[in-house]
């Protein structure tokens, strides 16, 4: 049976990180939406012959994610929201109070100068039937407004389905969704992991000492009889979001959106663990202490390292805290009967 992946494109990087109406406006992916896409790749790259995409770059770049050269189709664009479009849903508020307030209870009220609901569906589900007339099995990169109609008119509601989620179509008279809003979650190896690192956007640098971190951790975790496959794959990732502030946080809450939430908690740890229990987020932050950049070293040497960057009393006192947290996770680690 031929099967259409209509998926909604992965997170948009929106300016300022404050989310807006975004039609035509066209925004690129942010680094979770980058990461989405991979997701995406690894799931259905395989599944498909071809794949289509809007225009529109944060769906290019979604498509991207699963064959390097989407065909793209102006029919798959997103709705054009009119004067709204580009604007951030705050300042949408206060410059149409009224409007805003009655579009809350119903969103078919159109937006001043948006494109019509019915136009919007008819070219894209026009473009739709040309994808399922060509045969095979397909994936179609788009936008939550215009699949949100052409559910609707299959019958389904106004679903909102996630970013970097899919519906799974079969073609007919009138194709019917069976799954809706499916998130991708592949199994993670080691060659995934370092995608996903370099789908955020990190440096060779900052792969490499994720690998001789994993390394290390994995290492560990076999001696102390722990999973290691899965405190292998946090420490793989446990800087994603490196290029941030407060970079163990925000990685830890991608991995809860993608779906890995069992990541989560060893990933968000990796950089203040309390010391005072040898578990597997202690595992991961140990490792940490003990790699610089890709060679591995003392925590003494680590902690010197890393001193001179510490210039307020708030950082120096942070910086002793999680010294001797490590300290205290090598004695545990020695009391375990493992030396490093």
């Amino acid at each position: 049976m031929q099967t259409l992946y209509l998926i909604r494109h992965g997170e948009p990087d929106f300016p300022g990180g404050e989310h807006m109406c975004i039609g035509r406006t066209d925004l690129a992916l942010s680094p979770l939406g980058r990461m989405q896409a991979a997701l995406l790749g690894f799931e259905l790259a395989e599944r498909v012959g071809r794949v289509y995409s809007s225009p529109l770059a944060r769906a290019r770049e979604t498509a991207e994610g699963i064959a390097p050269a989407p065909e793209l189709l102006p029919g798959l664009a997103e709705q054009d929201m009119g004067e709204w479009d580009g604007l951030r849903f705050s300042e949408i508020r206060r410059r149409w109070p009224e409007l805003w307030a009655r579009r809350e209870s119903d969103k078919t009220i159109p937006m001043p100068g948006a494109e019509p609901d019915s136009a919007a569906l008819s070219r894209f589900s026009a473009a739709l039937d040309g994808i399922f007339s060509r045969g095979g099995d397909a994936a179609a990169a788009a936008h939550s407004s215009v699949i949100r109609l052409y559910l609707n008119s299959l019958g389904a509601g106004m679903i909102k389905i996630p970013y970097g989620s899919y519906v799974v179509l079969h073609p007919g008279e009138r194709p019917a969704p069976e799954e809706i809003g499916v998130l991708p979650h592949p199994e993670l190896t080691d060659e995934r992991c370092m995608a996903l690192l370099r789908a955020a956007g990190n440096p060779g640098k900052v792969l490499r000492h994720c690998a001789a971190v994993a390394e290390l951790a994995s290492e560990l975790a076999v001696r102390l009889g722990m999973d290691a496959v899965k405190i292998r794959r946090a420490a793989l990732l446990h800087d994603v979001a490196r290029l941030l502030p407060d970079h163990a946080a925000v990685g830890a809450r991608w991995l809860e959106t993608l779906g890995y939430a069992e990541l989560a908690p060893l990933v968000a740890s990796h950089m203040a663990h309390p010391g005072d229990r040898l578990d597997e987020a202690g595992v991961v932050c140990l490792a940490d202490k003990l790699v610089i950049g890709d060679r591995r070293c003392t925590v003494e040497e680590r902690f010197a390292a890393s001193e001179a960057k510490c210039t307020s009393p708030e950082a120096r006192r942070a910086h002793a805290e999680r010294r001797a947290a490590a300290m205290n996770l090598c004695k545990l680690l020695s009391e375990r009967g493992v030396e490093i």
